[in-house]
């Protein structure tokens, strides 16, 4: 898989978004005293997070690419970044609460997600929770269950693309940490089965569904 392939990611101050909700975000939870970022820190902010993301850029989406054999649908996707968020991909909106070294594997995982479900091989309104269902079963709940392919393809790029177990590690440590227990349940998932055979299982999915 070439560059030419691959989408441009825009990451950028979501500044509407912290205009308005992040505004009413950090009057429910701010310390007394705590001011909401303005503009030049969050140029700042955005400037640290580009830096640090571009040298991984097309390594991480060529290995995205390359192990799901799939294409992202979009050409470009904007990542933006607003105070008092967490991180979901769809719109993709990452807080402002990480290093810029950590933000590396939180866009990762938000442009996994975005691949998996957003691609040129299935209609982008196609369901797939029965077929996750199908492959890692029922009785997981919805956040484990959807976390089962990401993290799987995560620990492909982590090891296998960027050869760097470290991040693998810290990954899993801040789950457990801070407690997110679907994640921590869908990485041990992960650990059980193997994140090859997940990966096998999951492309042999999407050419079904392709041809369904």
């Amino acid at each position: 898989m070439t560059s030419s392939n691959l989408p441009t990611i825009r990451i950028k101050d979501a500044w509407l978004l912290r205009e308005n909700a992040s505004k009413y975000l950090h009057e429910l939870w701010a310390k007394k005293g705590d001011k909401l970022a303005n503009d030049s820190w969050m140029e700042k902010c955005v400037a640290e997070y580009n830096k640090a993301w571009k040298p991984y850029e097309t390594k991480i989406l060529n290995g995205l690419n390359d192990t799901l054999g799939l294409k992202y649908s979009q050409n470009i996707i904007d990542v933006y970044i607003a105070p008092w968020f967490r991180a979901f991909s769809d719109p993709m909106v990452i807080g402002v609460m990480q290093e810029p070294d950590l933000f590396i594997d939180t866009l990762t995982h938000e442009l996994t997600h975005r691949l998996l479900t957003d691609n040129t091989t299935i209609p982008h309104e196609t369901l797939l929770l029965v077929p996750w269902q199908s492959l890692f079963g029922k009785n997981h709940n919805f956040n484990m269950l959807v976390h089962i392919p990401v993290h799987a393809v995560h620990k492909a790029i982590y090891l296998d693309v960027l050869n760097e177990p470290m991040r693998l590690e810290r990954d899993i440590a801040n789950n457990k940490m801070y407690e997110a227990k679907d994640y921590v349940d869908a990485w041990n998932y992960v650990e059980r089965h193997g994140y090859e055979e997940i990966i096998s299982k999951l492309k042999k999915s999407y050419k079904d569904l392709a041809t369904a």
